[in-house]
């Protein structure tokens, strides 16, 4: 097998782009090849529920465990709505950060992220002592309400204001202190070196 390009990694028998986004929300809408054009992309790499799953693992959202559990739960049918309704929340939720939402695609990001945060309840350690956060049930639903949740959090939080979009291929990526062009210099940023050294050469 061929060595994978520098933004791809193996992980559990799937192909799946390394973590540039700085932020899992952002690398969430980066599972797709580019968002520069209208149509499909080139490259889709959440291409079924449990490969979902398996990058929410990846990217430290989810334990192996409950990956394991829901990947048992999933039938084929249920699995596939569950793909199509997170392909969808990523498509609007793309549009939302970026500011090129209509009003359709907001309402449906906003319903989602409204209804995951009304599911969380208050979970306490084992001995009872401590309350250690907000959780969601483990069901179906966990892995896309745990990203609206935290897509909510970004959206209405300081962090929102750092988001920024890769020129060549439309990516994003947090930029706090303003110096990040590209989403990755290792991918985007040396094809654009080369095209510019390519278009200084001809004009010499």
């Amino acid at each position: 097998m061929s060595a994978l390009p520098s933004h791809l990694e193996l992980v559990q028998g799937v192909v799946l782009p390394k973590p540039v986004g700085a932020h899992p929300v952002l690398d969430f809408v980066n599972t797709r090849s580019e968002w520069t054009g209208s149509g499909p992309a080139r490259t889709e790499w959440l291409t079924s529920y449990e490969t979902f799953l398996i990058w929410n693992a990846y990217v430290g959202l989810l334990s192996a465990a409950t990956v394991l559990r829901l990947t048992e739960q999933a039938g084929a049918g249920e699995a596939a709505r569950r793909l199509q309704a997170t392909l969808d929340f990523r498509a609007e939720l793309y549009d939302v950060l970026t500011g090129q939402a209509t009003d359709h695609a907001f309402e449906a990001a906003a319903r989602l992220i409204e209804k995951a945060s009304g599911r969380r309840h208050l979970a306490r350690s084992e001995d009872g002592t401590q309350i250690v956060g907000w959780e969601l049930p483990e069901d179906l639903e966990l892995p896309l309400h745990n990203l609206a949740v935290l897509a909510g959090e970004l959206l209405t939080g300081p962090d929102r204001a750092h988001v920024r979009t890769c020129p060549s291929c439309g990516w994003l990526f947090l930029d706090p202190r303003g110096r990040r062009r590209w989403c990755s210099m290792a991918t985007c940023g040396n094809r654009a070196k080369v095209r510019a050294h390519a278009a200084r050469t001809a004009a010499s």
